[in-house]
């Protein structure tokens, strides 16, 4: 346990649909390792189960972030959700993956290699960014980072075996498409910070092993947007491809 009622205040947020007006200097995360404690604090709080894990990176040599992801805010394509149930919808169009088996604690690190070899699955994901803090973005990171990261959901097209799809694949710069109504809304240019996701996927094991968490196969690890967040502002329909991957559809009502 952190200390902090910011665990509290976040899991009331989701239970009652409300924001959180204002963020009181002493429920502000000191660091990041009490940031990932309130995760975990949320999520035993609501009695809830992880069913995906978001990760990240500013760069590719920039430390990784990430968060869990309950797992009834996790939906296989074509899903179809209202507008209310979320504070703001932003959509970021990612690649995930599963592993083959399950990766317990151990006392000395993963390997990358060890890690990669374990990649069982890789799907197309669709993630909500959404945040219970009224004020965000204009928001401290480390509170945000308590706050799931600002995930609000997460959809994903059928899971298709990585080591079909993964042979000369471009995880740098993927054929994709991202469309509202019908209308493309991916930029120009195109790319997620970390470089290669797959990358982010050793940071995720052992930060779980150091936590004393087990890593899952039915675990959806989604590894960082290629084309930034994008704003919707109502009812409408979301669709995403990635070449060699799938597709998905998200139907906000």
């Amino acid at each position: 346990m952190t200390g902090s009622t910011l665990a509290a205040k976040l899991a009331a947020a989701r239970r009652q649909h409300q924001l959180i007006d204002a963020l009181e200097e002493r429920d502000l995360p000191p660091d990041a390792h009490t940031a990932y404690a309130i995760q975990h604090e949320v999520l035993r709080d609501m009695k809830a189960r992880i069913g995906a894990w978001k990760i990240g990176a500013r760069a590719p040599d920039a430390l990784a972030t990430g968060a869990p992801i309950d797992a009834e805010s996790v939906y296989v394509s074509p899903a179809r959700l209202p507008c209310n149930g979320f504070f703001r919808v932003l959509v970021e169009l990612e690649i995930a993956f599963r592993f083959a088996y399950a990766l317990p604690p151990k006392s000395d690190a993963y390997t990358r290699a060890e890690v990669l070899a374990a990649i069982g699955g890789i799907a197309v994901a669709l993630e909500v960014v959404d945040s219970r803090f009224a004020q965000w973005p204009n928001l401290d990171p480390l509170a945000q980072l308590a706050d799931a990261q600002n995930n609000g959901a997460l959809i994903t097209s059928g899971m298709e075996p990585y080591d079909v799809v993964a042979p000369g694949f471009d995880f740098l710069a993927p054929r994709l498409e991202l469309t509202l109504d019908g209308v493309g809304i991916a930029p120009a240019t195109l790319g997620n910070p970390a470089g290669d996701p797959r990358e982010l996927l050793p940071w995720l094991v052992n930060h779980c092993s150091r936590m004393g968490l087990t890593v899952e196969p039915f675990w959806t690890i989604t590894t960082g947007s290629y084309t930034g967040a994008y704003r919707v502002e109502g009812p409408s329909m979301v669709h995403g491809a990635i070449d060699r991957i799938g597709e998905l559809e998200l139907v906000l009502t």
